[in-house]
């Protein structure tokens, strides 16, 4: 009876030692960007506006050219629930709403000057539902910009494996 136990045994982990090169390879850059869209075409250009505010390009890499508006979805689609999701997305509507009503026209077709503006209204309104959008919004650009390969590596001089091991040299 025990040998029957074994051989089970030693055949599921033989089938997962097979399977587990294949799990693995599957993790890539490209398989982490077919992550489905939480946002409509206008909410994603609102969204990579309002990040390129928050981090212009200029002598370094802005954060939309980090393309850090793809880990706000990846962020927002599996970590946060159904109710955070939308209201980020409505802070994202609104955010429009405010620039027709300030400047009558859209988000889109506004200058740095006047999304920065945005921005500026958008951390100092009253009302608490464009403050927490702000505020997430803010959080989820600087946690992926300051986690992308270009900063930790150009700018924290992060080295994955530091040091060198010289398994020759006499202790």
């Amino acid at each position: 009876m025990k040998r029957r136990a074994a051989l089970k045994n030693v055949l599921f982990s033989a089938t997962g030692l097979l399977t587990l090169p294949a799990w693995g390879n599957s993790w890539n850059a490209e398989t982490l960007k077919q992550t489905k869209s939480i946002f409509t075409t206008n909410q994603a250009q609102i969204l990579d506006i309002l990040v390129d505010a928050l981090i212009p390009s200029g002598e370094i890499i802005g954060a939309k050219d980090l393309e850090t508006s793809v880990f706000i979805n990846k962020m927002l689609s599996d970590c946060y629930e159904k109710l955070a999701q939308e209201s980020f997305k409505n802070g994202l509507e609104n955010a429009d709403k405010l620039t027709k009503e300030t400047f009558s026209k859209s988000l889109i077709e506004c200058d740095k000057i006047h999304r920065n503006e945005v921005l500026v209204k958008l951390s100092m309104s009253t009302d608490t539902q464009q403050k927490e959008f702000f505020a997430l919004l803010k959080q989820l650009t600087v946690l992926a910009y300051t986690t992308s390969e270009y900063v930790l590596t150009k700018h924290y001089n992060y080295v994955m494996a530091p040091g060198h091991y010289y398994g020759c040299v006499n202790v």
